[in-house]
């Protein structure tokens, strides 16, 4: 493991490319989450509230937010990417100037449509818009990476155009960005006129059919997603950030799923992808190894004075989904006492969710990009149902039950040594009144 395994994950979590694409996905929260709003307050099947949605209008109001958040994804996604792809490639002074350019570069490579309306005296020429949406979603990821990277290059071998002294810092630095400018579109251009004479017809169609469909099959299942699980909890039992080392690489998936989870959810339908980021959160119920159920029998069961007081220091954290403080301050790392727990407690909930969902018992969750930190209950009901509320109530209670034996066998021996101080001290405090 410490040879092969976890230099290799290292490598991965601390790779420059991820970094970027996690870190953009990331800055996507707000606007999925504002999208998400809006259309989960339209959605509300009361039959008595939508005929009130209808006739006041309100219903077209609703559904224009969505419409240009969570549809349009692929266009926030872009320059995002290619903004935190400048930062990691040591361009951080442009990366405005990055996420720009690799958005006007994925408009280039998006196909147009164009409609002839009756009496118009030309046509409109109108962008696809499935291709800005979810289905855009690696061909945005893809564009800004190699946008940013681009960029960097050119800006490193001085292929720009050079003001005199006298001339202001934000007029300089537009004229630094035509050169690169000029040669980023042209190359992009290039790729939309190659791919418009083949059968996909266009880039993002081509990207859409070979790289994303069959990465979103490969991760529809219940035994892929386990071994995901697996290796993240066993990441963070040696020491490695097991998240960083597996979201970076599911985001770009999960974002692609969310358009079409949205548009099944607001008809009333069943949730196509359930295999989706809130599936994963629910293994992550007070963070990683689903510990918030570890904090809540530390603080109610611990009779030693270690475990009392450190159970104080992060119970409320855990509440939030942070548990830092107890994977390195515990620790967790290599602790052979919670090792099956903290990597098997994850599984088993996700297990029972899946099982849950077939049977009806809950629905499966929207996957919803929403903070980390939202605590259970609320994230549930945020991501579609207070089913999925009771249900992460359940993995509470499920978790407390699981790690209460292997944390009384802990809390025991630390009891044992806190006696073992105690007493010596008293016989110290003996022998020096004796001496006295």
């Amino acid at each position: 493991m410490e040879s092969k395994f976890i230099p290799v994950a290292t490598k991965i979590s601390s790779n420059r490319v991820i970094q970027a694409v996690s870190r953009g996905s990331i800055s996507l929260m707000p606007i999925i989450i504002v999208g998400a709003i809006f259309s989960l307050i339209g959605s509300i099947n009361i039959l008595a509230y939508q005929e009130f949605l209808i006739n006041t209008g309100l219903i077209q109001f609703l559904d224009f937010i969505p419409s240009v958040t969570i549809d349009a994804i692929g266009l926030y996604m872009v320059f995002f990417v290619g903004y935190q792809g400048a930062k990691n490639f040591g361009k951080a002074d442009m990366a405005t100037s990055a996420g720009i350019l690799s958005l006007v570069s994925f408009l280039v490579l998006i196909p147009l449509t164009t409609v002839m309306e009756e009496g118009a005296f030309q046509p409109l020429v109108t962008l696809n818009m499935d291709y800005i949406g979810s289905r855009g979603a690696f061909t945005a990821i893809l564009t800004g990476l190699i946008v940013s990277k681009i960029h960097q290059i050119i800006i490193d071998k001085n292929w720009t155009l050079k003001m005199g002294e006298g001339v202001p810092p934000q007029v300089s630095n537009s004229f630094t960005d035509i050169i690169p400018s000029f040669l980023i579109l042209t190359i992009f251009a290039l790729i939309r006129w190659l791919f418009s004479v083949t059968p996909y017809e266009s880039a993002t169609g081509f990207i859409y059919e070979m790289l994303q469909t069959p990465l979103q099959s490969l991760t529809s299942s219940l035994p892929a997603f386990i071994i995901l699980i697996f290796v993240s909890q066993l990441l963070w039992f040696f020491g490695i950030h097991g998240s960083y080392t597996i979201l970076p690489i599911l985001m770009p998936i999960w974002i692609g799923y969310i358009q079409e989870n949205m548009a099944a959810y607001q008809a009333g339908q069943e949730i196509p992808h359930l295999f989706n980021i809130a599936l994963y959160d629910l293994t992550t119920i007070g963070g990683a190894g689903a510990t918030l159920g570890f904090v809540i029998v530390m603080a109610i069961f611990a009779k030693s004075q270690q475990y009392k007081s450190f159970s104080k220091l992060v119970l409320v954290p855990g509440i939030f989904n942070i548990n830092e403080p107890l994977i390195f301050g515990l620790p967790i790392i290599l602790n052979p006492f919670v090792f099956i727990p903290f990597v098997f407690t994850p599984i088993i909930i996700l297990i029972l969710g899946y099982v849950a969902i077939l049977l009806g018992i809950m629905p499966a969750p929207i996957g919803l990009f929403i903070p980390a930190s939202t605590p259970v209950i609320f994230s549930g009901i945020i991501q579609g149902s207070w089913k999925i509320a009771v249900f992460q109530v359940f993995s509470v209670l499920l978790s407390i039950g699981i790690y209460y034996p292997f944390f009384k066998l802990m809390d025991k021996q630390a009891l044992e040594r806190e006696q073992i101080v105690a007493e010596t001290k008293t016989d110290n405090v003996t022998t020096d009144n004796v001496i006295n």
